[in-house]
């Protein structure tokens, strides 16, 4: 199939998924991973993608530095700043255990220290801007506790970050290519944050490039995440992703509850915030591509995470949803 063609069948097949999913109410993000495993069904892999899988790729590459600069985008310091002790200690207490524990579940099961390493970054990021999308459809997203959930993503987001990129420069395990390409992606994270700080979020330019880069480029993110994943893994290693799901789950449970005795949260609010915590999405996303391209975890435990993130980021909004239409004060 030309090049062309194959890219507008491509694109046209993700706004589907995503005008679909827009419909029955789950996240743009959940329907461009489903996106992203539909074409990579052998099948539909040989019609629309064929020879051309290089140049998606590179085109996947592209699209992961977009996203990175989008999630840079939606990192209000304003937001931060309203309940800042709170969301530091939240952020902070959480992401450690999360790491922590997930490094060592890994760790003693007989992984190597890398693959344990990155499983435990995985496990401690959250998904700032798909919480956000959700608080702002219920309108609860400048009430106290939403507040505290968008600043405890910003720093979660970071840590996640920084840890990942000490990682990669402790190992320098990875070719030229997956070096610039993981620098790329840092830097374009904080491209955004500085751009959001100069230009509002609704400013036209900023919501036509978003626009943009939403629609036609990073589509090819969510495809090349397909691409890469191993269907075999839910016949040959179920146990394995059972296990991924139970530990992404559970440890922002532990890391959140952990931080009670230092916030003025009740223990409804510190459930909500658990849940709303357990997103991982586009970050985590991100950082298992990176290094499952940069040989730092193998096939198997790639395609678990991916699982994770795909789970945990679809269920959460009707959690959600269901706790504040129960109880319209727990935002507050």
């Amino acid at each position: 199939m030309e090049v062309v063609l194959s890219l507008i069948l491509l694109i046209f097949i993700c706004a589907l998924f995503v005008f679909i999913a827009k419909k029955i109410k789950i996240p743009a993000v959940v329907a461009l991973i489903l996106a992203g495993f539909f074409v990579s069904l052998p099948y539909f892999r040989n019609i629309l993608i064929g020879s051309n899988s290089d140049f998606i790729f590179t085109l996947g590459d592209v699209g992961l530095i977009s996203l990175m600069f989008l999630a840079g985008l939606e990192v209000s310091w304003k937001e931060l700043y309203k309940e800042k002790k709170d969301a530091f200690y939240i952020a902070i207490i959480t992401s450690v255990v999360s790491f922590i524990i997930g490094f060592l579940a890994f760790f003693l099961l007989g992984f190597s220290l890398i693959v344990s390493l990155v499983i435990g970054i995985a496990m401690s990021v959250t998904a700032e801007a798909t919480r956000a999308k959700v608080l702002l459809d219920l309108k609860v997203l400048k009430t106290r506790v939403g507040s505290a959930l968008m600043g405890v993503g910003i720093i979660d987001d970071l840590f996640g970050l920084g840890l990942f990129l000490i990682l990669v420069l402790i190992l320098k395990t990875s070719f030229l290519r997956n070096d610039l390409m993981i620098v790329g992606a840092i830097v374009a994270f904080f491209i955004g944050i500085i751009t959001s700080h100069f230009f509002a979020r609704n400013h036209s330019l900023i919501d036509r490039l978003e626009k943009a880069l939403v629609w036609i480029v990073i589509p090819f993110f969510f495809i090349s995440i397909g691409l890469n994943f191993d269907f075999s893994l839910f016949v040959l290693n179920p146990l394995l992703l059972i296990g991924m799901l139970v530990l992404g789950f559970s440890v922002k449970f532990i890391g959140v509850f952990a931080s009670r005795r230092f916030v003025s949260f009740s223990k409804k609010q510190l459930l909500l915030i658990s849940w709303a915590m357990n997103s991982r999405g586009a970050i985590e996303l991100a950082l298992a591509l990176i290094a499952f391209k940069a040989l730092l975890i193998p096939k198997d435990i790639y395609s678990s995470i991916i699982v994770m993130a795909l789970v945990t980021t679809a269920v959460f909004p009707f959690i959600i949803t269901h706790m504040i239409k129960k109880d319209k004060r727990i935002m507050n």
